[in-house]
């Protein structure tokens, strides 16, 4: 090393360097953490399952109180505006395909009979894709279609399954729900068993049924799920799709492009109104899914706080030890000529080479 070298200035760069190098390992940890977080969030997926080609899609939410009385008839007329918006914006199906996916229903608490017994049933009544953007884990069976082919048609957890039939593989029996007979199709298991979705879910049992079934119990309204998986080639195009073709009342509706939920810019948004994240501005009932959603959105937030002191600690460690390294007199020259003169060198042959001679022999007389 060069003698002009400061080493107790060059030794503060060092130990600076070595700061910035944990914030980043830091950093990489806390992302990973978050990227863990929305992989166990499947709804947010739903666009990539939906899209036959790798192309990007946007998965958007909208939640309402019961008392903005969405009915199946609305949802409807979204669907065929939405229709009709992408076919503006020239986003044309291929031949019997769909370029886009939705789903919508409401959440109630109905009392389930069967030959063992009675329950009380958490219930998510559905239609449209509920099963691409929910899917669930079967133990056996299957879901229901998308349609009203089978309005009958009940999916029920393994804990209800063993509450009113004592048994598990009960696909094609009959339960009663008020008087009316529901079809067993499939019976499912818990999407996770995460800690957040443990929690969220519930000990209750759970049934999904048609929401045309459970009109039959309650009649058409009260939805208070809407979600679709729109085409987003460009950013916000989703988005707008979305808002020009869904007309809701926004004293009684929230809604959010949950694709976009763990990005960057929506975790630092987060953060900075953390200290509000507790305050309930509306009457909305979140499903099981969405609440897990929003402890994950605390947590990111919490974590971004400690992921910009990291990202600020870490630019000023960078910055003085590259300032403390050019006060050292220290430079990547010096290293590579020292460590060129601590290489060995090959010997140096001595002597004169010597000279061969060719020998020739005399003419001797024949």
């Amino acid at each position: 090393m060069n003698d002009n070298v400061n080493r107790k200035v060059l030794k503060v760069s060092g130990i600076t360097a070595l700061v910035f190098l944990i914030c980043l390992i830091a950093l990489g940890i806390f992302e990973l953490c978050v990227s863990v977080m929305e992989n166990n969030i499947g709804y947010i997926h739903a666009g990539e399952r939906w899209s036959a080609d790798g192309s990007p899609y946007a998965v958007i939410s909208m939640y309402a109180e019961e008392s903005a009385g969405v009915t199946s008839d609305q949802i409807s007329q979204w669907a065929y505006s939405t229709d009709a918006k992408l076919l503006e914006s020239s986003v044309t199906p291929k031949e019997n395909a769909r370029t886009w996916a939705y789903c919508y229903g409401n959440e109630d608490t109905l009392t389930v009979s069967g030959p063992m017994g009675t329950a009380a049933a958490e219930t998510m009544a559905v239609g449209g894709d509920f099963f691409l953007f929910h899917p669930l884990k079967f133990t056996y069976g299957s879901a229901f279609l998308n349609d009203n082919s089978n309005p009958m048609g009940v999916v029920i957890d393994r804990d209800l399954a063993w509450k009113i039939f004592g048994a598990e593989n009960i696909v094609g029996m009959v339960l009663q729900i008020e008087g009316l007979d529901f079809t067993v199709v499939g019976v499912s298991e818990k999407e996770s068993g995460g800690e957040i979705y443990t929690h969220t879910y519930g000990d209750r049992p759970r049934m999904y049924m048609s929401f045309a079934g459970y009109a039959k119990l309650r009649g058409d309204g009260g939805i208070t799920m809407y979600e679709a998986a729109l085409p987003n080639a460009v950013r916000s195009f989703a988005r707008n799709i979305f808002d020009g073709a869904v007309r809701v009342n926004e004293e009684t509706t929230w809604v959010f492009e949950v694709s976009d939920r763990f990005s960057l810019k929506n975790r630092y948004e987060n953060m900075k109104t953390l200290k509000y994240s507790w305050i309930r501005e509306n009457r909305i009932e979140y499903p099981y899914w969405e609440n897990e959603a929003k402890v994950a959105d605390y947590r990111c937030a919490v974590m971004m706080i400690f992921e910009v002191i990291l990202a600020a600690l870490g630019g000023i460690s960078m910055i003085l030890s590259f300032i403390l390294l050019r006060a050292s007199g220290y430079t990547f020259t010096d290293t590579v000529k020292n460590t060129w003169k601590k290489l060995p060198k090959p010997a140096k042959k001595s002597g004169r080479r010597k000279r061969k001679t060719r020998k020739i022999k005399p003419n001797t007389p024949e």
